[in-house]
C-alpha cells in the first residue's frame, strides 16, 4: 500500500507540473499540425494513423475548449495512465516496490515524461496502447505456464495492438517482438486459438486506416518510404547523432542503469521470471535495433524508438529493486529531478531568453533556435490583424485575408493562430512531401477568385522567399511587410508579409503545385 499510494502521488505531483507547463507555451510545429487532423477526423493522415487526432477531439470536448491547455490534455492524461501502468508491469514482473521504482524510470525519462506526456503527439496515445500490450503479454505468459485459461487477456491483446498501431504504425513491432518470443521461447503458445483470434482482432482494427491508404494510392507509405533507404549511403553522423539524441531522450542516468540491467539480465543475472525477461527484450530490441540500423543511412529522429526503450524500463526497475534492497537509489532521485528542472528550463528559454538561440544574420534569423517553435505566434496575431485594418480599400475589403504558406510549418502556426481568430481562409501550396495533410484540407477552402489579392507569410527562422510555382499565378509581388518578434526586449525572428497582387488563376483546389 505504501508503494501504491507513493505511485499515485508521484503522478498527482506529475501531472499537475505537466498542466502548469503546457498552460505556459505555445502549441509547437506538430502539435498545431495534428491540431489540423482533429479538425476533420478521417480514418488515416498523410503522416500518420488517426488515433492522435481522436485524442484531440476528446479531451477538447470536440474542439470546444481549442486551447493549449486542453489540446495537450490528452499527453498529459496518457502519461499519468502510463506511470500507472508502469507500476502495474512492475507489479506483475516482481512486486509492488519494483511496480513504484518503475513508474519514477518512467517519471525520470525525457522522452516519456515531457516529449510524449507534454506534448500531444502520436506517441502519446501510443504508449498506452504499447505498455497495455505489453500488460496483456505478460499475464499471457503467466497463465499459459499455470496452465490457466485466458480470455480476457488474449482479447485484450487484439484490441490494445490494434489501437497502438492506429497511433503510430510502431506499434507493428509489438507483433514483430511477441512472434520472435514465441518462435525462440515459448513455441506452446502456438497451439493456442488466442494468439490467432488476437491477431485477427487487431487486423480488423486497423483495416479501415489500410483502407483509406490503399484508397490513396499509399501516399502515406510513399512518404515515408522515401525518407528511409537501407544500404545506400552510409552515414555516420546520423548514427552517432540518433544514439546520443537516445541517450538525452530517455535521460543519461536512466539510460545507463537500463544498459547496466540489459546486460545482467543477457547474462542471466538479474534475478526474475526468465520468459519475463526475454519477452520484455523481444519487445524492446528490435524496434531499438531497427532504427539505429536506419541511423546508419538516413536522418533519424530520436522519438522513433522511444516505446522499445520504455519496454526495458521494466529490466531496469528488478535490477535496481534487486540491488538497492532497502532504499530508492539516489541516481533515480537525480535523473527526475534532471528531467523535472530540465523541463521547467526549457519552458523559461521559450518563455524569456533574451534574442534567438540561433542565427543572428538576415534573411535567416532565428535559425536553428527550437525555442521559436512554441513562442510569438499570439504576438504575431495581434500585430497581423493591425496590418489587416490598414488595407481599407481595394482587393480586400469585400473578402476575408487569403493567406498562403508553402510548407506544413508555418502553416499549422497560422491556421491555428491567424487564420482561424482573424476568420481569414489560409492554403499551404507546394508539394504534396512539402504541404503533408494541408492536401486535404485545401478542397474544403473557397477558391480566390481571379484579379482578387492575398498575402504570402513565412517567418526568418525557416525563411523561405515566395517560390515561383505560387508567384506565378499572381501578375505582381510587393516587397514585404517585414515585423520584428521580440522576447525579454530583443529581437528573436522576422515575419516577412508579401503582398501577392491580381491572381490569375491555376492553382489546384488541392495546392499540390508542380
Amino acid at each position: 500500500m505504501k508503494h501504491r499510494r507513493n505511485t499515485i502521488l508521484l503522478i498527482l505531483l506529475a501531472s499537475l507540473t505537466r498542466l502548469i507547463l503546457a498552460h505556459s507555451v505555445e502549441l509547437s510545429n506538430d502539435e498545431v499540425y495534428y491540431r489540423l487532423y482533429a479538425d476533420h477526423l478521417q480514418w488515416n493522415y498523410f503522416d500518420h494513423p488517426p488515433m492522435v487526432a481522436v485524442f484531440i477531439r476528446l479531451f477538447t470536448c470536440n474542439l470546444y475548449f481549442d486551447n493549449e491547455l486542453f489540446i495537450r490534455l490528452g499527453a498529459v492524461c496518457s502519461s499519468a495512465l502510463c506511470t500507472w501502468l508502469m507500476f502495474l508491469i512492475g507489479r506483475q514482473l516482481r512486486n509492488e516496490r519494483t511496480g513504484f521504482i518503475a513508474a519514477c524510470l518512467y517519471t525520470a525519462c525525457f522522452y516519456s515524461s515531457v516529449i510524449a506526456g507534454l506534448m500531444i503527439l502520436p506517441d502519446s496515445s501510443q504508449l498506452i496502447f504499447w505498455l497495455l500490450s505489453v500488460l496483456m503479454m505478460l499475464h499471457i505468459i503467466e497463465k499459459h505456464l499455470r496452465n490457466e485459461k485466458v480470455v480476457f487477456e488474449w482479447f485484450g491483446l487484439g484490441v490494445f495492438s490494434g489501437l497502438c498501431i492506429l497511433s503510430k504504425v510502431h506499434g507493428i513491432f509489438l507483433w514483430c517482438g511477441f512472434g520472435a518470443f514465441i518462435l525462440f521461447r515459448q513455441r506452446s503458445l502456438l497451439k493456442s486459438p488466442g494468439l490467432y483470434l488476437s491477431a485477427l482482432l487487431c487486423i480488423l482494427i486497423i483495416t479501415p486506416s489500410f483502407y483509406w491508404t490503399f484508397q490513396h494510392k499509399f501516399s502515406t507509405v510513399a512518404y515515408h518510404s522515401s525518407r528511409i533507404s537501407f544500404f545506400h549511403h552510409w552515414q555516420p553522423d546520423s548514427f552517432f547523432s540518433a544514439l546520443g539524441g537516445s541517450v538525452l531522450y530517455m535521460n543519461p542516468l536512466v539510460y545507463v542503469l537500463l544498459i547496466i540491467s540489459l546486460v545482467a539480465g543477457v547474462r542471466r543475472k538479474l534475478v526474475m521470471h526468465a520468459q519475463d525477461k526475454w519477452l520484455l527484450i523481444w519487445l524492446g530490441m528490435p524496434l531499438i535495433g531497427v532504427v539505429l540500423l536506419m541511423s546508419l543511412f538516413n536522418d533519424t529522429l530520436p522519438h522513433w524508438s522511444g516505446p522499445g526503450y520504455v519496454t526495458l524500463l521494466g529490466l531496469t526497475a528488478v535490477y535496481l529493486d534487486r540491488k538497492y534492497s532497502n532504499t530508492i537509489p539516489a541516481l533515480l532521485k537525480w535523473a527526475t529531478g534532471i528531467t523535472a528542472a530540465g523541463a521547467i528550463l526549457a519552458v523559461l528559454a521559450v518563455l524569456y531568453w533574451p534574442g534567438s538561440l540561433g542565427s543572428t544574420q538576415l534573411p535567416e534569423y532565428g535559425k536553428h533556435d527550437v525555442t521559436l517553435d512554441m513562442c510569438g505566434w499570439r504576438q504575431f496575431r495581434v500585430q497581423f490583424a493591425e496590418l489587416m485594418k490598414k488595407e481599407s480599400a481595394g482587393n480586400f475589403a469585400a473578402t476575408p485575408p487569403y493567406i498562403f504558406a508553402d510548407y506544413w510549418f508555418p502553416g499549422g502556426h497560422l491556421d491555428f493562430y491567424v487564420t482561424c481568430p482573424e476568420k481569414a481562409i489560409l492554403k499551404v501550396a507546394g508539394s504534396q512531401e512539402d504541404i503533408h495533410h494541408f492536401a486535404w484540407l485545401n478542397e474544403r477552402q473557397p477558391a480566390l477568385q481571379n484579379g482578387a489579392d492575398a498575402w504570402y507569410i513565412n517567418i526568418s527562422n525557416f525563411y523561405n522567399s515566395p517560390p515561383a510555382a505560387l508567384t506565378q499565378h499572381f501578375q505582381h509581388v510587393a516587397s514585404p511587410v517585414v515585423i520584428p518578434q521580440y522576447r525579454s526586449g530583443a529581437i528573436v525572428r522576422y515575419f516577412y508579409i508579401y503582398k501577392l497582387c491580381g491572381y490569375t488563376g491555376g492553382i489546384p483546389a488541392n495546392g499540390i503545385l508542380q
